[in-house]
């Protein structure tokens, strides 16, 4: 009678509960195997599969993983499909799409309560947007009551081209919307008594505040931010996509893998039960004729 396989050549996947492994394939890559004993695999998906998809993330500025469909369709699109499958880190486009579409996630022209952040931009002129300085530093920001009402001033402490510089700031206040798509968020304000001799002749600051990785993954940029950035980005963008891609695909054949068991790897493809006892008996026999046929010729 066939026998089990020996120790050497037990199925490693097969001692664990398939549905438990299964479940945290799906939810994270390489952890199925890691809880089935397969340290090796289980650690390469892990770093492999996760580590090509976050990298993905950040060389597209996080405007990368988000389910973007036609107007009014609730269906998800093969983009977003394909970077489903590297887990949980792509689920946050399921839902992100709802808490960017409320009536409160818009874009401010007047702040309510005063504001610090990181601010990385130019100095450009407000008449013609033409590309000044480059602004590094930070921004400070509070509302305060002026002559025609409240409006937001603040001040701008940082380089410009690499020279310590303070502007004081006022007038023509823009922030981009709390919930957007990517980690960094729009801000525009004009810049106080940096005019020339005509009207309308001034500087402005333009550039980005950080946005919390909360707000600003898996949330779909709308046409003017997704052109914005595949311009900026060009081929940087793409090749963006492709590993958030790839990393989704590579995790389904992780995860059969881990539910079904490999096809090479572990030797069992080399094992085979022992002869039945017929057979067995059949082989002595031969055996013992082969032998006696050698004495008697010798």
């Amino acid at each position: 009678m066939p026998t089990d396989p020996p120790a050497a050549h037990r199925k490693l996947w097969e001692e664990r509960s398939v549905v438990v492994a299964l479940i945290l394939a799906v939810l994270v890559p390489g952890l199925g195997h890691l809880y089935q004993g397969r340290t090796v695999k289980g650690c390469i998906y892990l770093f492999g599969i996760l580590g090509l998809f976050l990298w993905g993330v950040k060389l597209g500025e996080g405007v990368v993983v988000y389910n973007l469909p036609d107007k009014g369709s609730r269906r998800i699109t093969l983009h977003y499909a394909a970077q489903l499958g590297a887990g949980a880190v792509a689920y946050p486009g399921l839902w992100q799409p709802k808490r960017a579409a409320r009536e409160e996630n818009h874009s401010l022209r007047q702040l309510a309560q005063p504001m610090t952040a990181s601010f990385s931009g130019r100095l450009t002129a407000v008449d013609n947007d033409t590309q000044g300085g480059k602004l590094e530093g930070k921004v400070n920001f509070k509302p305060e009551k002026g002559e025609y009402g409240t409006e937001t001033r603040g001040t701008f402490t940082g380089t410009l081209d690499g020279q310590a510089i303070e502007l004081p700031l006022a007038g023509g206040f823009f922030l981009e919307r709390p919930i957007g798509a990517g980690f960094r968020r729009i801000l525009k304000c004009g810049v106080v008594g940096d005019r020339d001799s005509g009207p309308g002749a001034g500087k402005m600051i333009t550039g980005t505040i950080p946005r919390s990785i909360m707000d600003g993954y898996g949330v779909p940029p709308d046409m003017d931010q997704l052109q914005e950035v595949t311009g900026r980005l060009g081929k940087l963008h793409e090749l963006a996509l492709v590993f958030t891609w790839i990393a989704g695909l590579l995790n389904v054949l992780a995860i059969w893998d881990c539910v079904q068991g490999p096809a090479y790897g572990f030797g069992d493809e080399a094992w085979s039960p022992p002869p039945a006892d017929d057979e067995a008996n059949a082989t002595a026999a031969a055996k013992s004729a082969a032998l006696n046929s050698a004495a008697t010729s010798t």
